[in-house]
């Protein structure tokens, strides 16, 4: 028996139309119904578990729209992205891509790397990308993105000039290859002012990235963190999860990351999306949700996580991600210091501040390595002081180092994309033509290719040292 939820607006897969779309359980599970005129119906599973998915609408939370807007309403939502005055969400963290090429030709890619239209911006327009975000409200937590950016001689030249302008943190998107096979250059990122690597890791055996990214790269990511922890640069581990690929190892994966703390200060689950390039258009069986993850990493770690432990974040639709915040204990167990029932996160701060401004504090906090001062007064303390320390303050000694980020977020595809959600949507991808576009407006696809949103090229690729 099918029972109607909310209703909503969508896109027609095929000719990327606005069409009104409502949110159904059907079978225990919640889709996504709409209806094009001219191309008919379409069906698409958004969330498994329709209890946990009514579960979560209760964390939904007023958002806190942005104070600049630099696009006008026209056409309406998705068509006047910029921000434009009906956007509900502030920005938590903003994407500049500075290279469509790459160094891999991934069979599931969903900016489609190495595709479509030459992008690779000069020193005057990534200023001015920056200066954008600036005039939005920012600075705001950067992830210099592409294609790949360490294809580029000068992103560390890219990352200083973004300190320059005042950004306060700023990740590299990452293959890892080049960091892998090039130490110096990590060094250079590091020193020019990078916070985070913020890795591709899809799995921890070969087949998975033969699968996934067309070839076995498990050794080079194994090295790629190995220089991180040489250099000092914290490492988020960002998986693509699909299903009977690498949906079994999220456990696995997990305790990896636990054995690279502190250097590792997170993993966050990307449940695959079908926009960009991919190989099929995707049925039931084709879909990873939230609550996939969530049993995947309850079930693999044989409850050393538990599912209260996941919290909803309130930056967004309370559907689109979740977060938590472990502590790795001295026996080797991660203790979670997140629990929905009290709603608490630790660093979050959900009770004193706008969900936007949590998100970016918690970014900025623990998405990064600590100074070697504290760890070097963290070891001290594991290694003599324990008699006579008091439990408690060597407990959030380990916190401040010892811990474990694990969020999630599935994006938004063209058969899945809720235009509700994407209105409060918190991820913004900025462009070198003065706008900020949420994600999943910015990479949506048809069934064809076509994309709402592109990058436009710049007439001349300089390096910023010229």
């Amino acid at each position: 028996m099918k029972e109607v939820l909310t209703k909503t607006e969508s896109l027609c897969p095929v000719c990327l139309s606005r069409i009104p779309a409502k949110r159904v359980v059907e079978g225990g599970d919640v889709y996504l119904e709409k209806d094009c005129p001219e191309h008919g119906n379409f069906k698409a599973l958004i969330w498994r578990n329709a209890e946990l998915y009514r579960n979560w609408s209760q964390y939904s939370q007023q958002a806190v729209g942005p104070e600049k807007r630099f696009t006008d309403i026209a056409r309406g939502c998705p068509y006047d992205c910029g921000l434009c005055p009906s956007h509900e969400a502030d920005t938590c963290t903003t994407v500049m891509e500075v290279t469509h090429n790459c160094n891999l030709n991934c069979p599931i890619c969903f900016a489609s790397g190495n595709e479509g239209l030459h992008f690779e911006p000069d020193s005057h327009a990534i200023q001015g990308m920056y200066q954008t975000i600036i005039e939005a409200g920012g600075p705001y937590p950067v992830q210099i993105s592409g294609g790949e950016p360490t294809i580029r001689d000068d992103l560390p030249t890219i990352v200083a000039l973004g300190k320059k302008l005042g950004f306060y943190h700023i990740q590299i998107n990452t293959n890892g290859i080049r960091i892998a096979q090039d130490k110096e250059y990590l060094m250079r990122l590091k020193e020019s002012g990078a916070d985070l690597i913020y890795l591709q890791f899809d799995g921890v055996s070969d087949d998975v990235y033969r699968t996934i990214r067309g070839r076995n790269l498990f050794d080079l990511k194994v090295r790629a963190i190995s220089n991180c922890a040489e250099v000092k640069i914290g490492v988020v581990l960002v998986p693509t999860v699909v299903p009977n690929v690498n949906l079994h190892q999220l456990g696995e994966v997990v305790q990896f990351a636990k054995k690279w703390i502190p250097t590792v200060k997170g993993i966050h689950f990307q449940p695959v999306s079908y926009f960009g390039r991919y190989p099929q258009s995707p049925k039931d069986e084709d879909r990873v949700t939230l609550s996939d993850v969530l049993d995947g990493l309850v079930v693999q770690t044989r409850g050393e996580l538990k599912k209260a432990n996941f919290v909803p974040r309130r930056c967004e639709d309370s559907h689109c991600s979740f977060s938590s915040f472990f502590v790795l204990m001295e026996d080797g167990k991660l203790q979670a210091r997140t629990d929905i029932a009290r709603e608490s996160v630790s660093g979050f701060g959900y009770k004193k501040d706008p969900p936007a401004v949590a998100a970016r504090r918690f970014i900025n906090r623990r998405w990064r390595l600590v100074n070697e001062e504290a760890e070097q007064a963290e070891k001290g303390c594991g290694q003599g002081c324990g008699q006579n320390q008091d439990s408690w303050l060597r407990f959030r000694k380990r916190e401040g180092l010892y811990y474990l980020t694990i969020t999630g977020m599935p994006f938004q595809d063209v058969w899945t994309l809720d235009l509700q959600r994407l209105k409060r949507c918190c991820v913004h991808v900025v462009t070198n033509s003065k706008r900020l576009i949420p994600l999943c407006a910015f990479y949506v696809t048809s069934i064809t290719g076509e994309r709402l949103y592109q990058n436009l090229p710049t007439e001349t690729a300089l390096s910023l040292t010229d």
